[in-house]
C-alpha cells in the first residue's frame, strides 16, 4: 500500500501539470486575440462592403455616435478601396459625410479632406479639389507633402505654371528634391512661353529662378541655350547646350540638331567631332552615332568612318546604326571587304535575335515562344506571331 506521504507528492505533481497545462491554453488564446484587430463590433468588414456592395453596411458605418481612431483607419482604408475600384460617387460620400461630423479631431479632420480632394481630382473636379489642398497647405499639417504634391499635380494638368511657382517663391511648399524638381520645370515651362512671345529678359529670368530651385535641372540649359541660338549666339548656344549635357546626359536628344548646327555655322569641325562621340559614349543615343559617322565621313575619310561604325555597333547593334552603315556606303560608295562584311552579318544576326518572335495583340505583352494565355494581361489566344511593320514610303 502506498504511503500518504507518496500520494500526496503524486496529487502535488498532477496539479502542477495541470496549472502549466492551463497556463499555456490561456497565453495561447490571449496571443490569438491580440492578433485581432479589435475593431468596435459595429463595423463589418471591408471586404464585406466591397464584395456585396452593400450600402446599408455604409449607412451604418456613417450612423454611429462616436468614432475612434481605430475605426478612422478603418473608414479611410474603406473609403480609398472604394475609389480605386472606380466608385467615386460612394467613396466621396463617406469622405463628405465623415467630415461633417462634430466629434473628431482636427488631425483626422485633415486626412479626410485630404482624401475628398483626392476623390474630386479622380471625378474631374479640379477646382474643389484645388480649392481643400490650398486650404490644407495653409494648415500646415502632418499630411504637408502630400498635398504639396496633389496641388502641384493638378496645377501641372491645368498648366497654372505661374501658380506653382507662386506658391514656391511665397514659402507655401514643404522642402524635398522631387517637389524641387517640379517647381523647375514649372519655371522651364514659363520661360518657353516667354521664348515663343520674345520676352528675351524673361527667359533669363526664369532660367536663372530654375536653376536656383534645383540646380540639376538641365532644361534650364537647353531654354538658355535655345535663346543664344535665337540670337545667332552659337558659341554661347554651344557653351549651354555641352552644360545641359553635363547635368543631364540624356539632355542630347532635346540638343542634337542646333548643337550639331551651330558648331557647323562656328566652323568648328574637330570640336563637333569630339562632342559627338562623348554624347554617343555618354548617352547611346543613335542619332548622335549617326551625326559622329556623318562627320567623320565627310571631314575625314569614309573608310575611317566606315570602320569606327562597324566597331560601334558590334557593341550595340541597332536597326538605325545599320541603316546608317548602309547609307554610308550608298552615299560614299564605301566597299566592304570580306572580313567587314563578316560583321555585318553577325551584326544582322544579334538584331534579328533581339528581335521578338510573338507579341499580344492585347496589351502587347513581347515574348520568344507561343503561349495560349498571356502572362502579362492573362488573356487567352491573344498572343500571335510578331509581324513586322511595313516600311513607311517616302
Amino acid at each position: 500500500m502506498p504511503s500518504a506521504e507518496m500520494f500526496d507528492m503524486a496529487l502535488l505533481y498532477i496539479l502542477l501539470l495541470a496549472a502549466i497545462a492551463l497556463g499555456w491554453t490561456l497565453g495561447y488564446r490571449f496571443a490569438n486575440q491580440a492578433k485581432k484587430t479589435d475593431y468596435p463590433d459595429w463595423i463589418p468588414s471591408v471586404d464585406y462592403i466591397l464584395a456585396e456592395s452593400n450600402d446599408a453596411s455604409l449607412e451604418k458605418l456613417l450612423k454611429v455616435d462616436h468614432i475612434d481612431d481605430d475605426s478612422v483607419d478603418l473608414f479611410l482604408k474603406l473609403g480609398k478601396s472604394l475609389r480605386d475600384k472606380g466608385e467615386i460617387d460612394r467613396a466621396m460620400h463617406l469622405h463628405q459625410r465623415l467630415f461633417a461630423r462634430a466629434d473628431l479631431d482636427r488631425s483626422v479632420i485633415h486626412s479626410i479632406q485630404l482624401e475628398l480632394a483626392y476623390d474630386y481630382s479622380a471625378a474631374g473636379l479640379l477646382d474643389r479639389a484645388e480649392r481643400i489642398l490650398r486650404e490644407l497647405l495653409e494648415a500646415k499639417g502632418h499630411n504637408n507633402e502630400r498635398v504639396a504634391a496633389l496641388l502641384i499635380e493638378l496645377l501641372e494638368e491645368e498648366g497654372e505654371w505661374r501658380d506653382i511657382l507662386e506658391l514656391y517663391t511665397s514659402k507655401k511648399l514643404p522642402g524635398g528634391v522631387e517637389l524641387g524638381r517640379r517647381v523647375a520645370h514649372a519655371a522651364c515651362e514659363l520661360a518657353e512661353r516667354s521664348l515663343k512671345k520674345g520676352e528675351y529678359l524673361e527667359v533669363q529670368k526664369l532660367c536663372r529662378q530654375s536653376l536656383k530651385i534645383d540646380g540639376r535641372c538641365a532644361r534650364a540649359h537647353v531654354v538658355s541655350g535655345n535663346l543664344a541660338y535665337g540670337q545667332q549666339e552659337y558659341r554661347e548656344a554651344v557653351r549651354c547646350y555641352l552644360k545641359a549635357a553635363e547635368t543631364d546626359q540624356q539632355a542630347v536628344v532635346r540638343t542634337l540638331d542646333k548643337m550639331i548646327d551651330a558648331f557647323t555655322k562656328l566652323n568648328d569641325a574637330e570640336g563637333l567631332l569630339a562632342q559627338l562621340q562623348k554624347q554617343w559614349s555618354d548617352s547611346h543615343y543613335i542619332p548622335a552615332l549617326t551625326a559622329f559617322i556623318e562627320t567623320l565621313a565627310t571631314e575625314k575619310n569614309s573608310s575611317d568612318a566606315a570602320v569606327r561604325l562597324l566597331k560601334e555597333l558590334e557593341s550595340s547593334p541597332s536597326n538605325q546604326g545599320f541603316l546608317t552603315l548602309a547609307e554610308l556606303v550608298v552615299t560614299h560608295r564605301q566597299s566592304l571587304d570580306k572580313s567587314q562584311l563578316l560583321q555585318v552579318y553577325d551584326i544582322l544576326r544579334r538584331i534579328v535575335a533581339a528581335e521578338p518572335k510573338f507579341v499580344c495583340s492585347n496589351c502587347g505583352f513581347k515574348a520568344k515562344e507561343p503561349h495560349w494565355r498571356c502572362p502579362s494581361c492573362k488573356d487567352w489566344a491573344t498572343v500571335k506571331a510578331y509581324v513586322p511593320q511595313p516600311p513607311i514610303s517616302k
